[in-house]
């Protein structure tokens, strides 16, 4: 099985050709004066599952692609994507015919999930095809060789679904020989800068998934982070930058087809989680190799702060009327906010097709690759970074956090709502260090004593949410005794689980 690595870059028909050109100039500079070669195919693609999808659900690719004369059948695991990078492994088997034959795959771990797969849920068979022409060359670049792919073409469903067949265009580059896979993100930020070319992190695949087939969105949250004691405090910090850039990409590409509330609240999820990142391993990751990434994603943020300011409201109206908070007399208001939610998503959406973005995006992505921070270090700090362990790190990064939630949350301190409100970020902040490292503790003390925490912040919401209520009906010259109650009551609530909170022995003790 080998590891494949690549850029994938959206792109139009038009600035295709545009791109294909200066690729072959590119190309012809590059210490040679031969016109660069392409080479033409047209290539049909099948991709197979079960009937409820089980290899997508093990993140699991299967197809048959038929090239000429060839027929090669392909098995992908997702592997990662960061920004428009892709890295995942990839075992691929020529066939006589364009028949399944899974006896060739030799990986264990894929055996077992292509077996388990038909022994659960019945016989693989066509989910959808992509059929497209692919423009290949090969480019050698700095010691490196580099596989262009420009794809142009369609992704169609099967026979028996009602979905009409979808455009892809695409560029595609592969890392073919070499190690340094800077080269790559080099010739992406020139794309972007020079015809304005977009970071896709969404493969043929999973958009074939999402056309062919009649499942909802599901909402993806953030979990546990996988570590284990023997990994380094620098090897979490990738493993959780990694959770926090998929979260956030994963919204970002159902933001792009809809506007979705949801994908709103999440996308600030994923931003407050890597904020969170930043400040638990500023004794790993040198600040001063932040500076840059810090500055371009506080504009990302200030972009996107509008839009989510309106999802946000329309989330406390909506989930107010859970609770029986029905108020005919804020019907415009709502009708008014869901409204300007459209238009800014439009805006939203138009900033993320911007070369400013995807190259603040392929920035990031490269540094995170790269592991650009160690450049900032010198040879010694890198040793002594390297030998740090995550689990004195973990320890010592939850008992600041405790001695912090004692000092605001001591059942001897009492709290106003304008004061819980208040301290809602921290207490977002605590929930995701939980995450960083409840993976290295005993799963079930860690869920029991996580549960009251989670339901303290879920109390102050709805505290955020009443106020928010209270103001909206004063707007309009309402007023509703039940908010007031209903706050008050919080209020004793919130005191009773801060107490039973803090009496718990912590999981990691």
């Amino acid at each position: 099985m080998s590891i494949e690595i690549e850029l994938k870059l959206s792109a139009s028909t038009e600035t295709i050709q545009l791109v294909k050109r200066w690729l072959a100039e590119m190309g012809a500079s590059e210490g040679s004066s031969a016109e660069l070669e392409w080479e033409q195919k047209y290539l049909h693609n099948t991709y197979y599952d079960t009937k409820n999808h089980r290899l997508r659900a093990t993140n699991i690719g299967l197809r048959v692609r038929k090239d000429g004369d060839r027929f090669i059948q392909s098995v992908k695991s997702a592997g990662r994507v960061v920004g428009g990078l892709y890295q995942r492994n990839e075992a691929e088997n020529d066939l006589p015919d364009d028949e399944l034959q899974l006896d060739l795959v030799t990986e264990p771990y894929l055996m077992i999930l292509l077996e388990e797969a038909e022994e659960e849920d019945g016989p693989l068979a066509p989910i959808f095809s992509t059929n497209f022409y692919r423009d290949v060359a090969i480019i050698n670049v700095d010691g490196a060789v580099i596989e262009a792919a420009l794809d142009q073409g369609q992704i169609s469903c099967v026979e028996g679904i009602d979905e009409k067949p979808r455009d892809l265009c695409e560029v595609e580059l592969e890392l073919k020989e070499g190690e340094d896979a800077s080269i790559l993100f080099e010739l992406g930020e020139k794309l972007i800068g020079e015809f304005g070319l977009v970071l896709d992190s969404e493969s043929k695949a999973e958009r074939g998934y999402r056309m062919c087939r009649s499942a909802p969105e599901h909402t993806k949250r953030l979990d546990l982070v996988n570590l284990t004691s023997k990994t380094s405090a620098e090897g979490a910090f990738e493993s959780i930058a990694h959770k926090g850039l998929g979260h956030w990409q994963h919204y970002i590409k159902r933001i792009k087809r809809e506007p979705s509330i949801e994908a709103v609240l999440q996308l600030n999820r994923a931003l407050m989680f890597m904020q969170t990142m930043y400040s638990v391993f500023a004794a790993v990751i040198p600040r001063h190799s932040l500076i840059h990434l810090r500055r371009d994603w506080r504009e990302i943020t200030q972009r996107f702060s509008k839009l989510y300011t309106i999802a946000e409201e329309i989330n406390w109206l909506k989930s107010s009327k859970l609770y029986g908070f029905h108020y005919a007399e804020l019907a415009t208001l709502e009708e008014g906010l869901e409204k300007s939610f459209i238009e800014e998503h439009k805006h939203f959406v138009e900033y993320l097709n911007t070369p400013s973005y995807n190259l603040k995006l392929l920035t990031f992505s490269r540094w995170l690759y790269m592991k650009e921070w160690r450049e900032a270090l010198s040879d010694s700090e890198q040793k002594k970074i390297l030998k740090k362990e995550v689990f004195p790190y973990a320890i010592k990064q939850l008992q600041h956090l405790l001695r912090d939630l004692k000092r605001h949350l001591s059942d001897k301190v009492t709290l106003s709502k304008k004061e819980y409100i208040h301290y809602l970020p921290k207490m977002l902040r605590t929930l995701d260090i939980g995450l960083f490292f409840g993976s290295l503790f005993d799963d079930r003390a860690r869920r029991d004593y996580r549960r009251g925490w989670a339901d303290i912040v879920a109390n102050i919401q709805l505290l955020q949410q009443l106020v928010y209520l209270e103001k909206a009906l004063e707007a309009e010259g309402v007023e509703d005794p039940l908010l007031e109650e209903t706050e008050t009551e919080t209020l004793v609530v919130l005191k009773g689980m801060r107490e039973e909170a803090l009496a718990r022995n912590p999981y990691w003790n």
